[in-house]
């Protein structure tokens, strides 16, 4: 993945285009070739924080798609997989190309 294309934009549930940016990547280690992700479309939750979502990359007919995660499995192995260092340092980086 180039670090440009961390933004993309989905139709939320009344139908509106909505831009959701990939704030974190962590390695997926069934696949590496389907790497989890984390974005948010910058919705506030109760204590005013961005909501977070999961996903997995994936490819499909020569195009990359973004399958949601909801699986709590899935998402607490993720959260768990962000505390690492070298996980940390790529998501710094990816997080400084979004100020770019």
């Amino acid at each position: 993945m180039k670090y440009d294309d961390l933004s993309f934009t989905v139709k939320n549930d009344a139908g509106l285009d909505v831009i959701c940016d990939i704030i974190s990547v962590v390695p997926n280690e069934e696949n590496k070739e389907e790497p989890y992700v984390v974005f948010t479309d910058y919705m506030l939750d109760d204590d005013n924080e961005f909501v977070m979502q999961y996903g997995k990359i994936m490819e499909i007919d020569g195009e990359s798609v973004l399958k949601r995660i909801e699986d709590e499995t899935i998402v607490n192995r993720i959260k768990e997989a962000l505390k690492d260092d070298i996980v940390d340092y790529v998501n710094s980086q990816v997080r400084e190309s979004l100020d770019d």
